[in-house]
């Protein structure tokens, strides 16, 4: 599979055939029908076992790439978005970062009001299947670590110490996502357990009252290879901003 071309202009791609864009600013979705996967992993971290059968019944759709800087940068020309360091946020079609899980509550509000449409982060089993695209193996291309797949620290070229590369660097997953592995740490809508044992089957939101601590997945540009596996997630206060952790969005399709 050849490598994608990164876009022109992040904030301003055009959707394909099959592809949704509900407004200028919008990010690019890719739908999601429903179906069943093994979320998990028995063999690794214990935070993902058990590994377990989750039924997604509901089609929904999901932003093609992270949002952007460009994208959050509207956002923030706007007055909806905090203005963020450009030390960490300089090229525009590079994955914004350095965003907490409140900031991209609020990034999802400007999103609803410009679009009309009901924007959301993924919830952590929306994240993993569209992640695993069909897949059950320990990434999506296998079960071994193949150079230049994903934006890590020993996962091949491009890749650079201070900053994840620019979105569509690497290849597409099955389903079309890009960067679910690597790139910058993706928050989902979950509080965080330390296990799956009595996680929802359904692929809806796992929520507690007062939520302190996030689910972010994916791993980044700084992590080594054994984070890229599709099942890798790890916790973050979700009020606090690291320079890793970013985001995409989604939606319901109804």
């Amino acid at each position: 599979m050849m490598a994608a071309v990164p876009p022109n202009s992040a904030a301003n791609a055009i959707a394909r055939a099959g592809e949704i864009k509900d407004c200028a600013a919008c990010p690019v979705l890719i739908s999601v029908n429903p179906g069943a996967f093994t979320m998990g992993n028995n063999a690794d971290d214990p935070s993902e076992r058990p590994a377990h059968h989750v039924m997604i019944g509901h089609a929904f759709a999901l932003a093609k790439y992270s949002v952007t800087v460009a994208q959050w940068n509207a956002c923030a020309d706007a007055g909806a978005c905090p203005r963020l360091s450009s030390d960490s946020n300089a090229a525009p079609s590079a994955p914004v970062r350095d965003v907490s899980w409140d900031d991209a509550q609020q990034y999802l509000r400007w999103l609803n009001k410009i679009s009309g449409k009901p924007y959301r982060l993924p919830t952590e089993a929306e994240w993993e299947y569209a992640a695993r695209g069909g897949t059950s193996t320990r990434y999506w291309w296998g079960d071994q670590m193949r150079k230049g797949n994903a934006n890590c620290k020993d996962c091949g070229e491009p890749w650079r110490a201070d900053a994840p590369a620019n979105i569509g660097s690497f290849a597409a997953n099955p389903f079309g996502f890009y960067d679910m592995n690597g790139g910058v740490w993706e928050w989902v809508s979950d509080c965080w357990h330390t296990s799956y044992k009595n996680a929802p089957l359904d692929g809806r939101s796992w929520d507690e009252p007062n939520c302190q601590a996030r689910v972010i997945r994916g791993g980044s540009w700084r992590d080594g290879a054994s984070y890229m596996l599709s099942s890798t997630r790890f916790k973050y206060d979700g009020s606090v901003r690291y320079s890793a952790n970013g985001f995409r969005v989604a939606r319901d399709l109804k």
